[in-house]
């Protein structure tokens, strides 16, 4: 090649991945992943892709400075991200690999939630959340969004937009932990909060659950569903499911019983995605030391579900996510561990549960630094946003475009 042709051909590239997309999608039968040059800084890490109802997609991350920590947020505009703003930022959070801040968006407004120590215990640290009403110029003065005053664990938060731009906040509570005579349970709690941050309700939703896996809420066409990893006298953490239906909340129920019995928390959420009355759910569980990755579905809001659907089984850690098309097919995220380097993995089924592809979205890492991938979708679109820590730890967002 002509080296004035060469110089063309390298200032072409520069500008276009200037504007946010790398060029060359890549092609997967029925479907095309294209990688975005991401807003996030080098030692970024903890992200979160998220969207609103009109389709907008918003990254955010966590960036480190020695013991600072900083949470930002980009939006997409067309191909290109916005300038990162910053949210909160401070040197005494809890930063972990498992349970980190999240952005939701809902009707203009946004609620945004990190962690602070709160005492000298490894795992004392509160959930504080500030909000950012539509139409406002500032996020609002951050709050705790539990009432106990205990300094114990609170987290593994999920954020679910309801009506009216309030949003609804579930999250592991451990303010019986620390009981004056003994060792109490986590416990899992939801609340309620409007656009503003004024709290409009408060629930325990159970009184014994699984010490730190992520918990996962979503809308029904009969009102809010969520999921988590529960745990029996006997130590069994299978996944369960509890809704809200006609101003109550049902009981818990598992999801199917894997009888999984493990002395500790495997720290491996589940996920649920909803539209309508179509429900998906996915969940990892390792029972007789046989690790896999299971996909349960209802066609009536969670009052029934299907067997479960193995999306992976030996080869796997986990780290699941789940996400459900305009189309009604399901896509299941989770990490494949076949090889020396693991990769992030995305399988699509039909909506009756048929394993329709698998498509490899990037190489990763099996160890707690790379953390886990988070996807979202957006019509008949699924974007993926994870760390790269094969060089200096900074965020990735994909967009995997379906047919």
């Amino acid at each position: 090649m002509k080296t004035e042709n060469l110089q063309f051909l390298l200032i072409f590239i520069a500008v276009f991945v200037s504007n946010g997309l790398i060029a060359a999608p890549q092609e997967l039968s029925e479907g095309s992943i294209e990688y975005f040059v991401s807003p996030a800084p080098k030692n970024s890490a903890l992200s979160r892709v998220v969207s609103d109802k009109s389709g907008r997609i918003y990254l955010s991350w966590v960036s480190q400075e020695g013991d600072l920590a900083r949470f930002e947020y980009s939006e997409l505009m067309g191909n290109d991200w916005s300038n990162p703003e910053t949210i909160s930022e401070g040197d005494d959070w809890f930063v972990n690999w498992a349970d980190f801040p999240m952005l939701s968006v809902n009707a203009g407004n946004m609620a945004a939630l990190w962690l602070r120590m709160s005492a000298k215990g490894t795992y004392d640290y509160n959930i504080e959340a500030s909000f950012f009403a539509a139409g406002a110029r500032n996020w609002s003065e951050a709050r705790i969004i539990h009432n106990d005053g205990v300094n114990a664990e609170h987290g593994f938060v999920s954020m679910l937009p309801m009506g009216g731009g309030s949003t609804m906040f579930t999250w592991l509570d451990g303010r019986n932990t620390k009981l004056e005579d003994g060792y109490g349970e986590m416990t899992l709690r939801a609340g309620v909060f409007d656009a503003t941050g004024n709290k409009l309700n408060e629930w325990e939703l159970d009184h014994r659950v699984c010490d730190c896996c992520q918990t996962s809420s979503a809308l029904t066409a009969k009102g809010p569903i969520v999921v988590y990893r529960d745990r029996s006298e006997n130590e069994i953490r299978d996944t369960s499911v509890i809704r809200h239906i006609n101003g109550k909340w049902t009981e818990p129920e598992s999801i199917h019983n894997d009888n999984w019995q493990i002395s500790g928390c495997p720290v491996n959420g589940p996920s649920v995605s909803a539209n309508e009355e179509q429900v998906a759910v996915a969940w990892f569980t390792a029972k007789d030391d046989t690790p896999k990755v299971q996909l349960a579905l209802s066609a009536d809001s969670g009052d029934s579900f299907s067997s479960p659907i193995v999306v992976a089984s030996l080869k796997t850690n986990g780290r699941v996510g789940t996400a459900i098309l305009d189309s009604g097919e399901i896509v299941v995220s989770w990490m494949d561990t076949t090889e020396a380097d693991a990769v992030i993995m995305l399988s699509l089924f039909s909506a009756e549960g048929k394993l329709l592809d698998n498509y490899k979205v990037a190489k990763s890492s099996a160890s707690r630094r790379s953390g886990f991938p988070i996807i979202e979708e957006v019509g008949n679109s699924v974007y993926v946003s994870w760390t790269d820590i094969s060089s200096v730890s900074q965020v990735k967002v994909a967009r995997l475009v379906f047919e």
